[in-house]
């Protein structure tokens, strides 16, 4: 996502990108705090707020709802759950599996391929669990550096606008929670 928030920037559009430390062993507080912090800069301007996770980060946005944590912000855009059952090590605290969707403050979606490796359930189960609407992009994959996607037309039209045309072959589909 590094190239979405250079092009942000070079709009002279503010952008906060955390880096979230270890994070293939992410602990809880330590991403929390970072996020927090990245999130109380973006309060300081005057600007529409909007917030995009990928992965784990998505399940870090989740927490932070529900926990009410999470600032208000136009629009989040979740991309790519992954799978938290079991959870990673280091995330068992923000498992969810048998509690209800924490109930959204901000208006949000999950975006995702039919298939990922990191995610069993199909996105349409994950949605629903979270209680949000989904678009479901067809074919496998992450959506990340690794599966081939870099500078992604629809993400910054998404950004700039809060609308954009996901498809990245025929066969995207929404779906309502």
């Amino acid at each position: 996502m590094w190239w979405l928030a250079e092009e942000l920037r070079d709009r002279r559009i503010p952008v906060q990108y955390p880096q979230l430390p270890s994070p293939s062993a992410p602990v809880r507080d330590a991403w929390r705090e970072v996020a927090l912090g990245e999130l109380e800069m973006l309060t300081e301007g005057d600007g529409e707020r909007i917030v995009i996770a990928h992965s784990l980060g998505t399940v870090l946005w989740r927490h932070l709802e529900a926990v009410g944590a999470a600032p208000l912000v136009a629009r989040v855009l979740l991309v790519a759950p992954p799978v938290m059952d079991p959870p990673p090590p280091g995330l068992e605290a923000w498992a969810f599996a048998d509690e209800p969707a924490p109930p959204w403050r901000s208006p949000a979606t999950l975006l995702a391929r039919e298939a990922d490796p990191y995610r069993r359930e199909p996105l349409d189960t994950v949605a629903s669990a979270w209680g949000l609407p989904c678009i479901v992009l067809p074919g496998p994959g992450h959506l990340n550096p690794d599966d081939g996607h870099g500078p992604w037309a629809a993400m910054l039209e998404w950004a700039l606008a809060g609308d954009a045309r996901w498809r990245l072959g025929e066969g995207a589909r929404s779906l309502d929670a």
